[in-house]
């Protein structure tokens, strides 16, 4: 999966530096942040986080992935997005199923958490879960018609980048892949807080 990984990298690359999405509860670390100020932005998200906010923790992983007033450190990135997204935050979803798949570590493991991010509407995750399908791999058969609904979600009411997407993957497929494809998006739901079935994983800081 070359051509998806390079472009996955790409994608995260441009969230992470994005705007962020928070609550009331995190104005202050989200203001920080934005002005640049990592000291502030750390304090107050990291008491937050500890305390089980899933959008601190989604900052405070951010900050230890990209080195903003810590040291890089990718394994506490992947335990503060872990711990957002075993709540059901779909941005630590995502995020933690992009640490898998960058470096293919654990594209199965990825794949798993970039699905339940998509299933809740996350139109990043759909976006990679589409070019997932359309390019195909040992862990994710190729799958025109999957991959159609997903980027064809991924594509609504958004940037032209994403309706780009789209249209170069249609090019690959036949009308009747896109007309099953298209139904399948017509009649598909978002799935809020979706997490795996399996046991989670302990918030940081708490026993399992």
């Amino acid at each position: 999966m070359p051509r998806l990984l390079q472009f996955l990298l790409t994608i995260c690359t441009f969230l992470l530096v994005a705007g962020l999405t928070a609550g009331a509860d995190l104005e202050s670390a989200k203001r920080a942040y934005q002005q640049k100020d990592y000291a502030a932005a750390l304090k107050d998200s990291r008491a937050l986080a500890e305390q089980g906010n899933a959008n601190a923790q989604v900052l405070l992983g951010r900050m230890y992935l990209m080195g903003q007033g810590v040291l890089k450190d990718p394994d506490t990135a992947v335990k503060w997005f872990r711990a957002a997204a075993v709540q059901g935050n779909s941005e630590g979803e995502f995020l933690l199923g992009s640490m898998y798949l960058l470096p293919r570590s654990d594209v199965a493991e990825g794949l798993k958490w970039m699905r339940l991010s998509a299933e809740q509407g996350n139109q990043d995750a759909q976006l990679l879960l589409g070019k997932a399908y359309m390019e195909g791999a040992p862990e994710l058969p190729r799958d025109p018609v999957q991959a159609e609904m997903w980027l064809r979600l991924s594509a609504w009411d958004n940037l032209p980048f994403y309706h780009a997407q789209l249209t170069a993957a249609e090019k690959e497929m036949s009308l009747e892949q896109i007309a099953k494809g298209k139904a399948l998006a017509d009649e598909w739901k978002p799935k809020v807080g979706a997490v795996p079935h399996a046991k989670t994983a302990a918030q940081p800081g708490q026993k399992n």
